[in-house]
């Protein structure tokens, strides 16, 4: 259970590494807020309160494609996910290379969001699949529900969403 913990946390600290290397890149004034658990990630002066995660994919199993996910329920519909809980102006979605999307938090995002929970084909081949993982939190290991918004699903919504690709440096 320690392991998780720890694979979780580096997980959590390897977004937030790259929110602020994004942040100076673009000469984005910023704070990291993550240990007020009342607050988001971090507060900036172009984009506001934003959201951090590390959770940014390309879909090996199940419709292939980039995706992101969205955090449903914890342990079995005891607790509500972050999706719902959210105040964040902007997510800023990372992936294990330090890619990312931007997505701003307004009404065309949540409504859409809203609609694929709803009415989504969440199969394991559907365009909104759900998946499920186990994750450390709170002292204990959790039961996580997630669905998948992919990236070509979201052309020609009005979704306001900026990809930022990090390239490697050839030497």
């Amino acid at each position: 259970m320690v392991a998780q913990f720890n694979e979780s946390n580096k997980v959590g600290k390897t977004a937030e590494a790259f929110a602020e290397q994004f942040f100076k890149k673009y000469n984005i004034s910023y704070r990291n807020i993550s240990d007020d658990k009342k607050h988001h990630d971090f507060l900036t002066d172009r984009f506001g309160k934003v959201e951090v995660k590390r959770n940014y994919h390309d879909a090996i199993w199940g419709k292939k494609g980039l995706y992101f996910w969205v955090e449903l329920e914890l342990d079995y519909k005891e607790f509500t996910g972050w999706w719902y809980k959210t105040k964040a102006d902007y997510f800023l979605f990372f992936n294990e290379k330090g890619s990312a999307i931007l997505i701003k938090n307004d009404t065309v995002f949540k409504d859409y969001v809203n609609h694929k929970i709803k009415y989504g084909e969440q199969t394991p081949y559907g365009e909104n699949r759900i998946d499920f993982k186990k994750d450390q939190r709170y002292n204990r290991v959790i039961d996580v529900k997630n669905m998948r918004i992919y990236l070509d699903n979201l052309n020609d919504t009005g979704i306001d969403i900026k990809k930022y690709v990090k390239r490697e440096r050839v030497n």
